[in-house]
């Protein structure tokens, strides 16, 4: 799979659609086009535990009609330890198998990096709902071999996004944005920017690795922009 993208690079790595989860309502087909209309580049299929076939991604791409534009098959696993306790959730990049949601963290780490593909935390700093720990591995982001974390997730509040960007710094490791969309609306709100020309999976794997890509919130970039108009 290869597929040509213009030289300003922005991707929305982390979206679930209808096909392959059943906690989406994005229609595969729309996800394309919508993320066209919103200014990206390219998007990561990620759906839980479930990585899309090649081949359907392609026909996805002839049917959307949109050109130039690139479908990376990724994938989010739920890690579990053999105890059965929650590590988190990762993005996965690189791998050419489903995952499913039953492995823990470190065989996770191991298949992935073995055939050179990377890991991210997604949303390790995502607050649970009761307001008690993180939806995420939190601290855990300091000890696992992982290639980056989310810095800009949707759901971070302030603190969420400064402890997000305080362990990127202090592993040196990637800091990258998503949206992490359910729904057709909230596609691109966070995006990863690359600073190279980015048109297939292992080129995007390199750069993450090698750290260059900005991670960026559309929402607060708007806000801050009608805030500028206002005054």
């Amino acid at each position: 799979m290869n597929f040509s993208v213009s030289e300003t690079i922005e991707f929305d790595l982390h979206i679930h659609t209808s096909r392959y989860s059943g906690c989406s309502n994005i229609d595969s087909l729309q996800v394309i086009q919508r993320a066209r209309a919103v200014g990206l580049n390219g998007i990561a299929l990620t759906e839980h535990g479930i990585r899309w076939p090649d081949r359907e991604i392609e026909a996805l791409v002839a049917r959307s009609g949109v050109k130039d534009f690139l479908v990376i098959p990724g994938e989010e696993a739920a890690c579990y330890s053999s105890r059965g306790k929650f590590q988190g959730e990762f993005l996965v990049f690189g791998y050419p198998k489903s995952l499913g949601s039953s492995k823990s963290i470190d065989q996770v780490i191991e298949l992935v990096h073995e055939v050179g593909g990377i890991i991210l935390a997604a949303h390790p700093f995502k607050r649970q709902d009761n307001g008690d720990g993180f939806y995420g591995c939190g601290d855990a982001v300091y000890t696992l071999n992982i290639d980056g974390l989310e810095i800009e997730h949707p759901s971070y509040d302030s603190e969420s996004r400064n402890l997000a960007k305080k362990a990127m710094e202090s592993r040196s490791i990637a800091g990258i944005g998503n949206s992490d969309s359910h729904d057709l609306n909230s596609i691109g709100i966070c995006r990863t920017v690359f600073t190279r020309r980015v048109d297939n999976i292992r080129i995007l794997c390199e750069e993450i690795r090698a750290r260059r890509v900005r991670a960026v919130n559309m929402k607060d970039s708007l806000i801050r922009e009608r805030t500028h108009v206002s005054s």
